[in-house]
């Protein structure tokens, strides 16, 4: 196989690839745009803002102390947030959860007062599971939104790259082609020898 055949080959292929590789790079981009803006509108109307700083525990200065007075907008907010709750739920029930506390209240014999106050402390663990589960599910779309918007790019600069390359292999084949014809041939040098 000659070199100019050899260079169309890999440069067409190379083209191919380079349109495949920012036609999905778009889409990429597209996904990634549309999952961080719909966590965002789905978060915004909530309200749901980290009191000021100096409103916080030592504890959750350390913790979420750099998200102190932002509403949560956005997924790492929304992930801070949930550890925030989480922190309020460890101190309802000794840090025993809302299945564990609910099966506590369920249990037979026992006291109708203890079994309130253990069912008012499973509602209430209920509903900050519940919140944590919700944040969780908006932190995780919002970091597999983000990771394809970077891969979208990442996959858009890679094709404008490797289109630049098959170009240059086009221009190279057309090079290569004409340096063939302006070369003599082997017979041509023959003649010339003989003479």
């Amino acid at each position: 196989m000659n070199r100019k055949a050899w260079d169309q080959i890999v440069s067409a292929s190379a083209a191919i690839i380079a349109v495949a590789m920012i036609v999905l790079g778009g889409f990429a981009i597209y996904g990634g745009n549309f999952g961080r803006d719909n966590v965002q509108t789905r978060l915004e109307p909530q309200n749901i803002t980290f009191p000021p700083f100096d409103a916080m525990t030592p504890e959750e200065q350390q913790e979420v102390g750099a998200f102190a007075g932002q509403q949560v907008t956005n997924g790492a907010q929304a992930e801070a947030f949930s550890r925030y709750i989480g922190g309020h739920l460890a101190a309802v029930n000794d840090g025993k959860t809302y299945s564990e506390t609910s099966g506590e209240a369920r249990a037979e014999g026992l006291d109708p007062d203890v079994a309130a106050e253990l069912q008012g402390k499973a509602d209430t663990l209920f509903k900050g599971e519940t919140l944590r589960s919700i944040l969780l599910n908006a932190y995780g779309w919002w970091t597999v939104a983000t990771i394809a918007l970077f891969a979208g790019y990442a996959m858009v600069a890679l094709g404008i790259v490797l289109g630049v390359l098959a170009i240059l292999g086009f221009r190279h084949a057309k090079r290569a082609e004409a340096a063939r014809n302006e070369a003599p041939s082997t017979t041509d040098q023959k003649v010339l020898v003989d003479a």
